[in-house]
């Protein structure tokens, strides 16, 4: 009992749950990957609706069906960016106590080789998350900013689409392709940092039951 008791203490206070906080942060790092993406999506259809009523070219499809499209696609574009918003916060809920019980455990190693390699493994994971973190949060608020100024759209065309009303928003029209074009570029970003953070710190996978 006493042998068990001591090992449990040289282990350190805390560190049995550790790998399962890793393993949580890590699983909403997954999820703020796929969030991303979905959001790439509707960022990218919802402003394809837009350019079509700015370009007042409807084709056999009636002006007030390509309105009604376009509203649809901001309500998808409103439910992702929610959607996005709450993956990002728990992220950086998770991430928090790990890198901060990682970091002091760093002291704890008495022997140089591992101490050393591990504070070389804590900086490199540490950069990893903060280029996610670095694009994920600010778009949080981008994406919601991009919803707002389609839905300013939405309501000027609504009791008023014509080619008036429509010429009179081409220039504010330039202004939210430029911002679809950086949420975007931020939400690749943000795969792609999100893809290399779980492609090397995911915990190794069970191995599959005998007989399968």
């Amino acid at each position: 009992m006493l042998l068990l008791f001591c090992a449990a203490c040289a282990s350190g206070p805390g560190q049995d749950d550790a790998p399962i906080q890793v393993e949580e942060m890590v699983t909403w790092i997954e999820r703020v990957h796929v969030e991303a993406d979905r959001g790439r999506i509707a960022i990218g259809e919802s402003f394809e609706r837009l350019n079509t009523l700015a370009a007042g070219k409807f084709g056999k499809e009636p002006a007030a069906m390509a309105y009604a499209k376009f509203v649809q696609s901001i309500d998808a574009a409103d439910q992702q960016a929610k959607r996005f918003r709450d993956v990002v916060k728990p992220m950086q809920d998770s991430a928090k106590p790990v890198f901060e019980r990682w970091h002091k455990s760093l002291a704890t190693i008495g022997n140089d080789r591992l101490r050393q390699r591990s504070e070389l493994r804590y900086a490199v994971a540490k950069e990893r998350y903060d280029a996610i973190a670095k694009v994920a949060v600010p778009s949080v608020e981008q994406f919601e900013g991009y919803v707002k100024a389609l839905r300013d759209h939405a309501a000027f065309l609504a009791n008023d689409l014509n080619a008036g009303a429509i010429d009179d928003i081409q220039d504010e029209v330039k202004v939210v392709a430029r911002t679809a074009r950086e949420l975007d570029h931020n939400m690749e970003s943000c795969l792609a940092a999100a893809r290399a953070y779980v492609e090397q710190s995911a915990l190794p996978s069970a191995p599959p039951a005998p007989g399968r």
